[in-house]
């Protein structure tokens, strides 16, 4: 069963009903007023403002009629009346003084030509129930974004609903000028100070004050439904032909690319005879593409040959299959690659791989830990020589270390 969803007298789409908790929960947080009607199976939302009564007008006690200007005021109050409604407010505007005119707010406006001023002034009046902090920075803002001196002052006065005395004053201009440069500014400036006294210490519930077909870029909009809850993106099948381009992703160039490096240790012993050299260190393998590596093979070239010796947690081939054997299960690990491995150290070269298959992910490293490289006799004046190599025959990729271990052994004098 779905719940039609209504903004003022505009439906706004549907929503499943056991979703209703939670919608109502969100729009709540949001400054909505959420009325769920089950027995008609609708959700009516209403702004923050909805039900606010805010009483506009002239400021009939302000003299020097001479430099007023009641047509331009009455303008400026009537798009601040304009705004105002549009949040959902009850917005008055009255044409006389009425002091028993019942609202939540009360804004009095007056507008004046001075000759001799050099910029507008905006002078703010107020008592400490009808003004907070957020509502004279957003006056201050938008003054000094008018070009406009601001003024505030709080004044002891007993009223029966808030109000602010709202009195701006303006070189001689011309009034089509006035209302080009300053006059549509200050309307909104003022609105939206006003909407700043309602709102200061919930700031989301602003959100309820803006048309909710404004948010129509994150849906669909479909003419039977107002607003459909189908995913943006599928808008990309209905664009024209020459628009899409717009919404095409840009192309990722694939890179198979790995880093191969050594990090090791050096250990010297000093015995009677000759000194016994040890190495202990890693072998990393850094996946720097876009792609997966698979089955990496390595390969360390020593020389000389027949001085270095490779060890470690490597397992001859024939081992490695007969411990899965034994323990009924899957080993991991790394294990020389033939079975003749001995043999090709004593050549020089040291092949392994991962006994099970071995993929390397993009970002992702894999190691070759505790690698143990003995100096079985060293000579003097040599160079001790480790490189390495990996391999993946998948992907034909081959990429040498990017260091090397490397001693030099000098005579002693």
């Amino acid at each position: 069963m779905d719940f039609r969803v209504e903004v003022g007298d505009k439906g706004a789409g549907t929503i499943p009903y056991e979703s209703l908790p939670a919608f109502t929960y969100l729009f709540r947080e949001l400054g909505f007023d959420v009325q769920p009607d089950t027995e008609n199976q609708k959700v009516q939302l209403c702004s923050a403002l909805h039900g606010k009564r805010i009483v506009i007008s002239s400021d009939y006690d302000v003299q020097y009629n001479t430099f007023r200007k009641h047509l331009l005021e009455r303008k400026v109050l009537e798009y601040i009346q304009t705004f105002l409604s549009a949040c959902g407010a009850k917005v008055i505007l009255i044409d006389e003084k009425k002091e028993s005119e019942r609202g939540d707010f009360h804004v009095n406006f007056s507008l004046f030509e001075i000759p001799g001023i050099k910029e507008p002034i905006l002078e703010l009046i107020h008592n400490s129930k009808s003004a907070n902090k957020k509502l004279l920075d957003i006056f201050h803002y938008e003054c000094t974004r008018t070009g406009t001196k601001f003024k505030s002052n709080e004044v002891v006065r007993s009223a029966n609903n808030p109000f602010i005395n709202i009195q701006i004053m303006y070189p001689v201009i011309t009034d089509e000028d006035f209302w080009k440069k300053l006059g549509e500014k200050y309307a909104m400036s003022i609105t939206i100070g006003i909407l700043a006294r309602f709102h200061e210490n919930s700031p989301l519930s602003v959100l309820s004050l803006v048309p909710i077909e404004i948010f129509s870029n994150m849906f669909v909009h479909s003419e039977n439904t107002g607003l459909n809850l189908e995913p943006a993106m599928q808008k990309e099948k209905r664009l024209p032909e020459k628009k899409k381009f717009l919404l095409k992703k840009p192309t990722i160039t694939k890179r198979k690319e790995a880093e191969v490096f050594l990090d090791y240790h050096i250990f010297i012993e000093e015995l009677e005879e000759r000194n016994k050299i040890k190495l202990i260190g890693n072998l990393h393998i850094k996946n720097i593409g876009t792609e997966i590596l698979r089955n990496p093979v390595i390969c360390l070239r020593s020389s000389p040959s027949e001085s270095i010796k490779i060890s470690g947690q490597i397992l001859p081939p024939n081992v490695a299959e007969t411990l899965g054997v034994i323990k009924n299960e899957e080993t991991k690990g790394w294990k020389y690659m033939n079975e003749e491995w001995f043999e090709e150290m004593e050549r020089g070269e040291t092949w392994i791989c991962p006994i099970q298959s071995k993929n390397i992910n993009p970002r992702q490293t894999e190691s070759l830990t505790n690698l143990q490289i003995s100096v079985l006799q060293p000579e003097e004046n040599s160079n001790i020589r480790v490189e390495a190599f990996v391999f993946f025959k998948e992907q034909d990729l081959e990429i040498s270390s990017s260091n090397q271990i490397s001693l030099l052994l000098t005579k002693k004098q």
